[in-house]
């Protein structure tokens, strides 16, 4: 087997020219990033207003999933698109466990509830679950826990991860 001669292309760097032609600096502005950054702890204080307007958005929409076991489908489809919000947003402002919480309740209306839509309603047991993680999210935020939250954080994401289980173990499985 004889060996082919490798060729290297060089692609041409069309967005510097593009850069240059417009008379936009190369340079990179530190300014800019502090300004970024100032924007991002002005919005922090914007964060708790928002995220406790998401919690008591989540608390009504589960006091009305309780007391309209009729309409529990669409409310969890309601409680879902808020804990999306939540999820999305924590990180952002130094609450991955926000975060985390918000994703782990989004994971559990998609892999438990949205299956049931048109076979039957979900139990309250099931209802509980959401429950308890509006708890522990309202938790994090009354406590400030930035971050992972350290071992308490731990706790609360293992603990509400037992708790999904227990609830959607199949009844021979059911762990007591």
């Amino acid at each position: 087997m004889t060996a082919k001669p490798v060729e290297f292309i060089q692609p041409p760097n069309n967005l510097r020219n593009k850069q240059k032609l417009a008379g936009v600096s190369m340079s990179f502005d530190g300014g800019i990033l502090d300004q970024a950054e100032a924007a991002i702890r002005r919005s922090s204080d914007d964060y708790f207003t928002s995220i406790a307007e998401d919690l008591v958005k989540l608390q009504r929409i589960y006091e009305a999933s309780v007391a309209e076991p009729g309409k529990r489908a669409s409310h969890v489809e309601d409680l879902h698109g808020v804990a999306q919000a939540i999820a999305g947003q924590g990180s952002s402002f130094g609450y991955p466990l926000i975060t985390g919480l918000g994703s782990q309740l989004c994971h559990y209306i998609e892999d438990h509830l949205f299956p049931l839509a048109g076979e039957r309603i979900p139990t309250e047991a099931e209802l509980e679950v959401i429950k308890v993680h509006m708890e522990a999210m309202r938790l994090v935020i009354q406590q400030k826990m930035e971050g992972d939250g350290g071992p308490v954080g731990q706790k609360l994401v293992s603990g509400l991860a037992m708790v999904i289980k227990k609830v959607t173990a199949p009844p021979s499985f059911k762990i007591e």
